[in-house]
């Protein structure tokens, strides 16, 4: 009976010592736990077999010493590896340094007992003729016993608390280890006196089960279930087929790509499924590439994957696809190569992809003869600025859609700038008047709001001859071309040659001299005298002259144009402005402040200045009378918005200022306009009579003007004046101030004061 326990027990001490060699060759995080837990198994084993086996008291009690120290220990580490196993939420609840304190203490007191026999002793029993020690235990043993107990249910509590938390796969796990705990504790306390204790072996088993729970059934068990949790939450469709091309798995979305629902068809109306099984039976390769399926007529692009699934004798087992439905992510990607390539507002090609297509035109017409043409709006600013962004939009807009219904197909055309267009047309696809096509409507189509603003598109055309020049080169001598006609209104398209380049670098240097040209003095104010018809000087007009220090005189008409193309107009009209009060307040200190200054006001400067705020500063300034500074306006800039232009002339009238329209008669006016414009003075130039055709008739309606401005107490000027018989009729008709060269050239100051004020 001995031989044979003795036997069974090496037999299992063998088992532990194969399955810890096995542990310890795994990569898992619980290994040192399992292994402990298997080792400390084994010692009991073996502590267990030197019982059996010895005859000595002596050994007997240390081997049952050994016994109960190490299955402290082992409950322990069983402990730690629930905490492990199941997480630690219930670690914080136990006090693990004061077990490993007790344990130790029961370790030194057992280790003792061999010699003190304080816990227990041993004693002789015979069993089937064979004599073999069981235990004898004192009072103090109870200690170590309760000890034990208290370890076995920590232990099951958090097994349990394990199986009640998990998920229901890892229950059976839980359950399993907690219910060979609870054997082993019973077949403990069955055999607890017993010569031969059964429950050595429930060590064994337990630390199997251990063993199998971690490494073996957990992995095995969890692997499916979790690839088919992937494959069912997978964003891609996936097919498994068989060697013969017969569905055995689909995922949930791959089931929802082949369903009827979807119906999803190739051109040639076959199933993705029959599709997909046309591909692995007849086609030899992987693959992965783009397709294109139809549902209910729109179409899906598909990126299907073929996978052939080999055993190690490249023998066909099966195969899957991979099918992922990319039509969204197709689309997005499409439309935002759309928008860098394209202008948001208009749908035009932008600045970079129409240099890109316009020199792949060129490539692709060797034959044609090309144009480069560029539209410009005469003073966008200001119509983003007084009539705000939308309405600007709409203008930009409008003219996109002009310009895409009338010049062709066979053209390249985008939105190169704010309110730059550039077409690429053969030419013979060109027209000069397409643009003149265009109404002023036309521009603010689609709004409900009233514009009198004037909206003229202008052209420039650059012939392309070199045709490996950059297209931004191209784009930019066609607009070289427009800069010598923008400001006008009665030439609208212009051609680049040699001589506009020339003309733009004078401009450039022009502009780029501006600046020290004030700074330095060269810009001057010159005065031309207004006179009564006998030659009384009542005041002047102030001019600017520009002495250029290695050019010489500049003359107005060489700049002036220049500047108001491009905005810095005001910069010399505040120059201007500023030397007539420094003027007036020289001559105030004279006593002479019987004399006033004309300053002119470009129609720029109401949209790039206060107007009402300078003036008002500047004779605050210089303290000087404002009805000394007179304003002239021309009636271009009223006729531009004539709410807004009257609301500013009253303020200034009310401030002191005499206001003057200046060139009336040689642009919008009408007779309307002397009912609605509230001014204090109209200055009439004599080009009024030299441009009509019939000059007698034009002299009637200048006598009628003149004779209604009396009326409405609005005295005239007239400038232009060159001869006698001209200050005769004017005199005959009412006019009663004169400006021109027949009294006196435009001078420098110091010669009209030396003349005039003397």
């Amino acid at each position: 009976m001995k031989t044979l326990l003795v036997m069974i027990l090496t037999i299992a001490l063998c088992v532990i010592i194969y399955y810890n060699c096995r542990v310890y060759k795994e990569k898992h995080a619980l290994k040192k736990t399992v292994g402990r837990i298997l080792s400390i198994g084994g010692v009991i084993v073996m502590f267990n077999i030197m019982q059996l086996c010895t005859d000595s008291p002596l050994w007997a009690r240390f081997a049952l010493s050994g016994y109960y120290v190490s299955s402290d220990w082992l409950l322990l580490f069983l402990l730690i590896f629930s905490f492990e196993y199941i997480g630690k939420e219930l670690s914080k609840y136990v006090k693990k340094k004061l077990i490993i304190f007790m344990i130790a203490i029961d370790t030194v007191s057992l280790t003792l007992n061999t010699f003190t026999k304080h816990a227990f002793d041993v004693k002789k029993a015979f069993v089937a003729g064979e004599s073999m020690y069981c235990l004898d235990v004192t009072p103090y043993f109870a200690l170590h016993y309760v000890l034990v107990m208290v370890l076995a249910v920590a232990c099951l509590v958090s097994l349990f608390y394990g199986a009640v938390k998990a998920p229901m796969f890892y229950r059976h796990k839980y359950l399993l280890i907690s219910i060979i705990l609870l054997l082993l504790v019973a077949l403990n306390v069955i055999f607890f006196n017993s010569p031969i204790d059964i429950s050595v072996l429930g060590y064994v088993v337990g630390g199997i089960c251990i063993y199998y729970c971690a490494f073996v059934y957990t992995p095995q068990r969890l692997l499916p279930q979790t690839l088919f949790r992937v494959a069912e939450d997978m964003n891609v469709g996936l097919l498994l087929l068989d060697m013969e091309g017969n569905r055995l798995y689909n995922n949930r979305l791959g089931q929802q790509m082949l369903s009827e629902e979807w119906a999803l068809v190739d051109e040639r109306g076959c199933s993705l499924e029959h599709w997909c099984k046309e591909q692995y039976i007849n086609g030899t390769k992987e693959f992965t590439e783009d397709c294109s399926f139809y549902k209910r007529g729109k179409e899906r692009v598909l990126r299907i994957q073929l996978q052939r699934l080999k055993d190690v004798h490249n023998q066909l087992q099966g195969g899957y696809f991979v099918i992922d439905d990319r039509t969204e992510e197709i689309k997005q990607q499409a439309q935002e190569r759309y928008m860098s390539n394209h202008d948001a507002l208009t749908g035009f090609y932008n600045k970079e992809y129409f240099y890109e297509n316009a020199k792949r035109f060129i490539r692709n017409n060797e034959q044609s003869e090309l144009y480069m043409v560029c539209t410009d709006v005469k003073d966008f600013k200001m119509i983003n600025d007084f009539f705000g962004t939308e309405v600007g939009d709409v203008v930009l807009k409008n003219i996109a859609h002009f310009i895409e219904t009338n010049v062709g197909q066979n053209t390249v055309y985008g939105r190169i700038g704010n309110d730059v267009f550039a077409v690429l047309m053969p030419r013979a696809y060109y027209t000069e008047s397409l643009f003149d096509n265009m109404r002023q409507e036309d521009y603010f189509a689609s709004m409900d709001i009233e514009v009198s603003f004037p909206v003229v598109n202008y052209m420039g055309v650059y012939e392309v001859k070199k045709r490996d020049l950059p297209i931004s080169v191209m784009c930019d001598r066609a607009r070289m071309a427009i800069t010598k006609i923008k400001g006008g209104y009665h030439r609208r398209v212009a051609y680049y040659d040699e001589m506009i380049r020339d003309d733009i670098l004078r401009e450039k240097r022009l502009i780029g001299d501006l600046r020290e040209a004030i700074d330095e003095g060269h810009l001057q104010m010159y005065l031309q005298p207004q006179v009564s018809a006998d030659g009384t000087m009542l005041g002047a007009e102030a001019l600017v002259r520009w002495i250029h220090p290695e050019k010489g005189m500049v003359m107005p008409g060489d700049f002036i144009p220049v500047f108001e193309r491009n905005g810095l107009i005001s910069e010399v009209d505040k120059y201007i402005w500023e030397c007539a009060c420094q003027r007036l307040r020289k001559w105030k200190d004279e006593g002479r402040e019987d004399v006033y200054i004309s300053v002119n006001i470009s129609p720029k400067d109401f949209y790039f200045m206060d107007i009402y705020q300078i003036f008002t500063a500047l004779v605050r300034k210089y303290e000087i009378e404002p009805k000394n500074i007179k304003l002239e306006i021309t009636e271009t800039a009223i006729v531009i918005d004539i709410k807004r232009q009257m609301e500013l002339i009253g303020k200034l009238q009310q401030a002191g200022f005499v206001v003057e329209m200046d060139d009336f008669g040689s642009g919008h006016s009408s007779l309307n306009m002397l009912k609605d414009i509230d001014v204090d003075v109209l200055k009439i130039d004599m080009a009024f009579l030299a441009k009509a055709r019939d000059e007698e008739r034009s002299k009637k309606i200048l006598e009628m003007v003149v004779l209604l401005s009396k009326q409405l107490s609005m005295p005239v000027i007239m400038e232009g004046v060159e001869t006698e018989s001209q200050v005769k009729f004017l005199s005959a008709i009412g006019c009663d101030m004169f400006q021109g060269y027949y009294f006196a050239r435009p001078m420098e100051v110091a010669k009209f004061e030396e003349q005039y004020m003397r």
